[in-house]
């Protein structure tokens, strides 16, 4: 590429070794929470796709993904994707995605899915309008307690992003055409900032609209620094008003950025026809 940047498949050991030191750079890992050179040997080995980003021979960033059975189908499933700080904001995360989602539909997989932290604003953004996600499913602290620059301060919750990779709206997103979306409309708020910057959460007594917005801060790391506890209740909120959209039968399938605001965007799923996912 003219910008220099390399995607390569690694399945050497001294690649694989060159992941730790960029897992501590990008996530402030702990040892513990690595994701070692040998796990990521047998992942390659077994099937699985280690992939890499460098940058004149320097690994800038990588992910990783192995098979897994949902729904009564094999889907990829991508554990670990970041991109080293100093380069991050230069397309490399977008690319390393659609490298996976080459490869994906390459060996046959139709469906790709990852978790991540609903407070993140920008992976929000990211997974829903730059690859066209949806997900149906909340893991309320899924990994317990973690004490990385990220994570630390709150409970590891996580959305589960699915990508389904031949639909409609990822193909033209991949092919860099506008994807129809939803036009941004004034949604009934189950979670908002007030005119005096108050939290408000309401409660339905039944859902029965087409589609409802959840909001969440712009910058959960900026809010943890500044202020921890409303961090954490936000978190709590935002817990409890998507976990009973999702349980209602509601799917996210948006997430938008307008007003100061930043909402996902949850409506009611399509009855599916006996047979199909």
């Amino acid at each position: 590429m003219s910008d220099g940047i390399v995607i390569r498949h690694l399945q050497d050991m001294a690649e694989l070794r060159a992941t730790v030191p960029l897992q501590r750079a990008i996530w402030g890992m702990q040892d513990v929470e690595l994701a070692s050179p040998h796990t990521l040997r047998a992942v390659a080995h077994a099937g699985g796709a280690v992939i890499a980003a460098l940058a004149q021979g320097r690994m800038v960033g990588f992910c990783f993904a192995m098979a897994a059975w949902r729904e009564r189908e094999l889907w990829l499933w991508s554990h670990m994707a970041g991109v080293h700080p100093a380069f991050q904001g230069r397309g490399i995360g977008y690319r390393l995605k659609q490298a996976q989602r080459e490869w994906a539909l390459d060996q046959g997989f139709r469906r790709m899915a990852w978790t991540f932290d609903p407070l993140q604003s920008g992976n929000a953004n990211f997974n829903f309008n730059r690859l066209g996600v949806y997900a149906q499913h909340y893991s309320v602290d899924h990994y317990g307690a973690m004490e990385d620059g990220i994570n630390a301060g709150l409970a590891s919750d996580r959305l589960e992003a699915c990508w389904q990779l031949d639909a409609p709206r990822a193909l033209a997103l991949t092919r860099g055409q506008p994807a129809s979306a939803e036009a941004p409309t004034e949604l009934p708020a189950l979670l908002f900032v007030d005119a005096q910057g108050q939290l408000q959460q309401r409660r339905a007594p039944s859902f029965d609209a087409a589609a409802y917005s959840i909001d969440i801060p712009p910058d959960i790391a900026v809010l943890k620094q500044r202020d921890l506890p409303r961090a954490q209740s936000w978190q709590r909120l935002l817990r409890t008003s998507m976990t009973a959209l999702l349980q209602a039968g509601y799917v996210v399938t948006g997430f938008q950025r307008a007003g100061g605001r930043y909402s996902y965007r949850l409506t009611r799923a399509e009855p599916q026809a006996p047979g199909k996912h």
